[in-house]
């Protein structure tokens, strides 16, 4: 499945990277772009992501990233 949509900015020419940025970007229940909220925590060093669905109200995503 092709996105119509993607919010992504590099080349993805292959099949593979195309069904990646899909699954990665869109809801899972109903293919909607996902909204990303970024939440900075300076005193441990990390940022969190959270992923989610204005649709369906789902939070398909939350990743902590630590920085060097």
């Amino acid at each position: 499945m092709i996105a119509t949509k993607v919010q992504y900015f590099e080349k993805i020419e292959t099949t593979q990277h195309q069904d990646f940025v899909q699954n990665h970007g869109n809801c899972v229940l109903c293919r909607n772009v996902l909204e990303l909220k970024h939440f900075s925590q300076k005193d441990v060093n990390q940022i969190k992501e959270e992923a989610f669905c204005l649709e369906c109200d789902v939070k398909t995503r939350a990743k902590i990233y630590t920085l060097n």
